[in-house]
């Protein structure tokens, strides 16, 4: 039987994360509605991005969340969502820990909070359709999962391989049975729908992982204005997290920055 991935492989008994985030406006948009969960810290509402590259360096004994939100809605209400899912997952995780044995209930709570709290507060500023993306990797001890909502992305670079791990929550199949070519695929699920209208379906996948194995999570700001390739050599070739996220940052305003850019890249030490 052929093994996708590395989903069946044997993870360490011990690791170690090596981890670096950066987010930046872009060239073109005046705000900034990305944000994002960085073992606590997050972005204000009003912040057009990180000042300078987010690291740390840790064995994660508990639980640790690292997130990318990408925010619509026009406007200001972006911004609003994404920062609402941010604040939402940090009061989250500081009121309930992850039992090993029950993370995708876990994390599924985690994602009906956060869409609840972006609902309600849409609905208080009548904002219709304000809400965000979700793409995650959480750590349980030493074991990983990944989860996502809508069409921000979770790669992973093991060994040969480069693979999206995440799931696209949009109707391009539809385009594409249909020869559509005039727009971007929509959303079929993100944070923020109506709870009692639509169920939100969250992608969680559990992973095992060795030494040297490397991941990013990124808004569409970076995948939209990179190739995969381009993405992949750029994981390959630098050295550590940090010149790994801000020469994706930089590849991604050389080529124009045309949205929000933000991007966490993680590594597993050997």
């Amino acid at each position: 039987m052929k093994l996708r991935f590395w989903e069946h492989f044997a993870g360490a008994k011990s690791i170690r994360l090596s981890a670096a985030c950066i987010s930046d406006r872009g060239k073109r948009r005046t705000d900034n509605e990305d944000n994002f969960y960085f073992d606590g810290a997050y972005l204000s509402a009003e912040s057009d991005g990180t000042e300078q590259c987010l690291n740390f360096e840790i064995e994660p004994d508990g639980n640790v969340l690292l997130a990318v939100f990408d925010g619509m809605g026009g406007g200001d209400y972006g911004e609003v969502a994404s920062y609402e899912a941010a604040a939402a997952a940090a009061a989250f995780l500081r009121s309930e820990t992850a039992d090993a044995d029950a993370v995708p209930s876990y994390l599924t709570r985690l994602c009906e909070k956060m869409n609840r709290r972006i609902f309600e507060q849409g609905q208080s500023l009548n904002a219709y359709q304000m809400g965000t993306t979700l793409a995650a990797l959480f750590w349980c001890g030493n074991k990983l999962w990944v989860c996502n909502i809508g069409d921000s992305r979770v790669f992973g670079l093991h060994g040969r391989r480069f693979l999206q791990l995440s799931v696209d929550h949009t109707d391009e199949a539809f385009l594409r049975e249909r020869g559509i070519t005039n727009r971007k695929p929509y959303l079929t699920q993100y944070l923020g729908m109506d709870p009692n209208e639509i169920l939100l379906a969250p992608a969680i996948r559990k992973y095992h992982v060795a030494g040297g194995d490397r991941f990013l999570v990124c808004s569409d700001g970076v995948t939209d204005m990179l190739s995969v390739q381009e993405i992949e050599m750029i994981l390959r070739q630098e050295k550590t997290p940090e010149s790994a996220a801000a020469r994706l940052v930089q590849a991604v305003l050389n080529n124009g920055g045309k949205d929000n850019i933000t991007a966490i890249v993680c590594d597993i030490l050997r």
